[in-house]
């Protein structure tokens, strides 16, 4: 391990996380550093990322339009505290900012919507394509906390998550588990893969590649990668993912000489808190020097 590899650990360490990191930069591919950046982990709400892209390639084959309406209504919703999962009414809206909603607010009725119309075998597809062979999609948002309900035998959602509170350790419960069938799984190194095609235009076309790098940067969670670089010249666009003890970033994070970096920060805090600084601070601290070590 390099001495910015033992930083980086420290700072898991500190935060009392179990972290993970791959950073790459892509404008010079030797270039990378990494913290166990091939032990798979529950993607939470990352799995977004690989369905984005799988969305971008269904437009580009004439599949689906981007621009057409759909309605989402109260009684199909899956539950969520951002974004159309949030709002009472039925919303008309159209595919891409369905996309949009996914990735900006990490909206889990938006992801539900659009898993299906895109499906999970093009899921699957778009990460074989890419060479993400370590990432596994098995589900959306509704079926994660179907599964909580089921673990706790809990009639709501709400009373599944305040049973999970009680939960003394990570490795108590099935869900934080990357060897469970039942979880979306990846690693660092395979989100990178997926960030370094859609930044060089082979994820997808390069039209529906500049969407998704420019819904990316819209991105309104700021505690994590955008905490490490708070420069008004610097861009980092980024997907989240959080579960209770999981919390995740994966982004580009892009400077005005043209440098650019893809890091993949994943942490499993050792207490199942639903608010935990720290590891946010880590993942922003560990991304920091990663790239600190790159350039």
């Amino acid at each position: 391990m390099t001495a910015a590899e033992r930083k980086i650990q420290q700072c898991f360490d500190d935060a009392g996380v179990f972290g993970h990191l791959h950073a790459v930069a892509l404008h010079d591919r030797h270039r990378e550093i990494g913290v166990l950046p091939d032990e798979p982990v529950v993607l939470a709400s990352v799995f977004k990322l690989p369905l984005m892209i799988a969305f971008a390639q269904m437009v580009d084959a004439g599949e689906l339009d981007p621009t057409e309406l759909t309605t989402l209504t109260p009684d199909v919703r899956s539950p969520g505290p951002t974004g159309f999962a949030a709002m009472a009414d039925p919303v008309t809206v159209s595919w891409r900012d369905i996309a949009r909603s996914m990735m900006t607010v990490s909206d889990n009725t938006a992801a539900d919507a659009l898993l299906s119309v895109v499906g999970l075998e093009r899921v699957r597809t778009a990460l074989a394509g890419l060479g993400a062979r370590s990432t596994r999609v098995v589900g959306g948002i509704r079926d994660l906390y179907d599964a909580l309900q089921k673990d706790f035998g809990s009639t709501s959602l709400a009373d599944a998550i305040r049973h999970l509170q009680t939960v003394t350790s990570p490795a108590e419960f099935a869900g934080f588990d990357p060897a469970n069938p039942h979880n979306n799984v990846g690693t660092c190194r395979d989100m990178l893969l997926l960030l370094e095609a859609v930044w060089q235009d082979r994820a997808a076309s390069a039209e529906q590649c500049a969407f998704i790098r420019g819904v990316m940067a819209q991105q309104v969670w700021t505690q994590r990668l955008s905490a490490g670089f708070p420069f008004d010249d610097v861009v980092v666009s980024g997907k989240t993912g959080t579960f209770v003890a999981l919390r995740h970033e994966a982004g580009v994070v892009e400077y005005p000489n043209g440098e650019s970096y893809a890091v993949a920060v994943f942490t499993l805090s050792t207490r199942v808190r639903l608010v935990l600084p720290a590891a946010d601070a880590a993942i922003a601290q560990a991304a920091r020097l990663a790239v600190a070590a790159l350039r």
